[in-house]
């Protein structure tokens, strides 16, 4: 009959060395010998675990108090702090790895015990299993060890085990072990599950060349350059102005701002503009137009774009082409009577104007007119502040230009004339400012001209350089028309 002994030999383990730290073969109360397995804290024993081969229950421990790590003392020792820490699932595997000279090496207590499916941060700190993690936290500050290396079995539990461990000690210095292929058909398996596999195997050698290819564990957020994956050109579109394209380019997967006081031409500058871009590059526009009706307004004002002409000069076939062109090129978010146009309500009807109609360009106007519902204690900038984030994450992924129009909070008067608001003015939150890719101001002057102001681009050489432009409208065609350049 093979003995205890016999059995730790096979594993390629030094018998010799485990019974000098106190491993002992202890005839059991039932019958057959069992391994135990000391525990030590500050050089004492505070429990054992025992390991029965072959029949049930095969584990079973006894503790003084609570449970503890596997060689924790290691952690004590300043000699090994320039080491890596190296956690395994088992006493066993942790000797594996002792056995190859890696001296800074714990087991966890409890095998994978502990972990559990879908356990939330919360859970894993209220969670007792953890115990013998917490018990540890002065030794395994940052400061003492730097690299950790979780060499947890490899199967689906041991993975589990990894998963929380590394939550709970930090993922950005956490590092985990691919086991080599196994040479034995009988295991029914690609590789090695645990580090005595390895010893058994491949010897000493193999055990320090697995630890050796270590890897860190994945963090999403942090990448070499050629780990990400490759972005596609960007697409922008020229707008159609001789000296104003300067200032202002359309990219897909901007948020564009754009303020003014109420009145003064903001609609009227980005219909043009939308407007150009769509019959130069054959794209879609939706519009969410909260103040205009698209059967009135949107369409009177995009017939005169397209034939040039007011209504009244329009004959049959002008309003017949310029009907098909709108339906070919422009798409109309606008909510039932009964619907209110919350936030959520607004990107599932812009996600569907993308996905139904290939929109390019997305135009909110304007903001003021979207019912707000903040979320529990939410105040209006930490509101804004998410719901900016939310509308340029949808530009980003959906890739299209969104054009946002916001209102002024307050507007100042000199003269009897107002001045030009700031984007900082934008009722709610100076984020509209902090956030934007592009911001733009529209300003009337007098009854005939316009300031069109780029007061902010994040990319000058790719979107344009800030600056300001006079311009004039003409009512007929609905068109602006460039005077001179003011800065």
């Amino acid at each position: 009959m093979t003995t205890i002994w016999e059995i730790l030999e096979g594993r390629k383990l030094d018998i010799e060395a485990l019974a000098k730290k106190g491993w002992s073969v202890r005839q059991g109360r039932e019958g057959g010998e069992s391994l135990s397995i000391p525990f030590m804290r500050d050089h004492e024993p505070v429990g054992h675990k025992f390991r029965r081969w072959g029949g049930e229950h095969k584990w079973s421990a006894k503790w003084a108090a609570t449970p503890i790590a596997y060689n924790e003392d290691c952690l004590r020792d300043d000699s090994l702090i320039d080491q890596p820490l190296i956690i395994t699932e088992g006493e066993i595997d942790c000797e594996s790895v002792l056995q190859a000279g890696f001296y800074r090496c714990i087991s966890v207590p409890n095998g994978c015990g502990g972990a559990a499916e879908g356990r939330s941060e919360a859970d894993l700190e209220a969670s007792k299993a953890y115990d013998w993690l917490r018990q540890l936290e002065p030794l395994l500050h940052k400061d003492r060890v730097s690299e950790i290396v979780l060499a947890t079995d490899g199967d689906k539990a041991g993975a589990k085990l990894m998963h929380e461990l590394s939550v709970q000690l930090g993922r950005y210095r956490c590092k985990f072990v691919t086991y080599p292929k196994t040479r034995r058909a009988d295991l029914g398996r690609e590789r090695c599950k645990d580090m005595n596999e390895v010893l058994v195997e491949y010897g000493q050698a193999g055990v320090v060349e697995t630890l050796n290819r270590r890897e860190y564990v994945q963090m999403n957020g942090v990448r070499l350059l050629s780990q990400l994956p490759p972005l596609p050109d960007n697409v922008i579109y020229d707008i159609g102005f001789h000296g104003f394209s300067e200032n202002y380019k359309m990219r897909l997967g901007d948020l564009c701002v754009v303020t003014g006081v109420p009145g003064f031409g903001k609609s009227s500058f980005l219909n043009d503009v939308c407007c150009r871009v769509a019959l130069a590059y054959g794209v879609r526009i939706g519009w969410a137009s909260f103040e205009q009706a698209p059967q009135r307004d949107h369409r009177r004002a995009l017939r005169s774009w397209y034939t040039e002409k007011l209504p009244r000069h329009m004959t049959a076939q002008d309003t017949m082409a310029a009907d098909k062109w709108i339906d070919d090129h422009h798409v109309f978010i606008v909510p039932d009577e009964e619907e209110d146009a919350t936030l959520n309500w607004l990107f599932e009807c812009m996600e569907a104007a993308v996905k139904r109609f290939n929109v390019k360009i997305m135009v909110i106007d304007p903001w003021n007119e979207v019912e707000h519902v903040r979320e529990g204690r939410e105040n209006e900038t930490e509101y804004v502040s998410r719901a900016i984030r939310m509308l340029k994450r949808f530009a980003k992924a959906f890739q299209i230009h969104l054009i946002l129009v916001a209102h002024p909070a307050k507007l100042q008067k000199v003269n009897g004339k107002y001045l030009m608001p700031s984007l900082y003015d934008i009722s709610g939150s100076a984020n509209f400012y902090n956030k934007c890719d592009l911001g733009i101001i529209v300003h009337r002057e007098d009854a005939d001209s316009s300031i069109i102001k780029v007061a902010k681009s994040r990319y000058h050489e790719t979107i344009g350089r800030p600056g300001e432009m006079k311009m004039s409208f003409c009512l007929d065609d609905r068109r602006f028309r460039e005077i001179e350049r003011l800065a």
